[in-house]
């Protein structure tokens, strides 16, 4: 792919990301959707970032990603839960995962 065709590809992208926000904002106002349909928007966008994440933590391209991501992710789960200073749980998850890794733990 050449210069010019990334730059018009990248132009599409932003220019229809815009027209989202932008119509989001326009039917936003015009649009109201009950409590219980508010909740359950609420709760979608919750599942399906949390199936992003679980997805990310178990595989790597095709295959498993080991259990030295799973043990650093389950710590970080855990202090999270706690709820530790972000930057502690990020800090402590990549220890431990760097720990398990030297360990031999795959």
């Amino acid at each position: 792919m050449d210069n010019q065709t990334l730059i018009i590809c990248i132009l599409l992208l932003a220019s229809g990301t815009f027209a989202f926000r932008f119509a989001g904002f326009l039917l936003g106002r015009s649009l109201s959707f009950s409590d219980r349909v508010q909740a359950l928007l609420a709760d979608s966008a919750t599942t399906l970032l949390l199936a992003v994440a679980v997805i990310a933590t178990l595989f790597e391209g095709q295959h498993f990603a080991g259990y030295a991501r799973l043990g650093g992710v389950a710590v970080g789960a855990l202090l999270a839960w706690r709820k530790t200073p972000l930057i502690v749980v990020l800090l402590a998850a990549a220890a431990v995962t760097a720990l398990l890794r030297v360990a031999g733990v795959a």
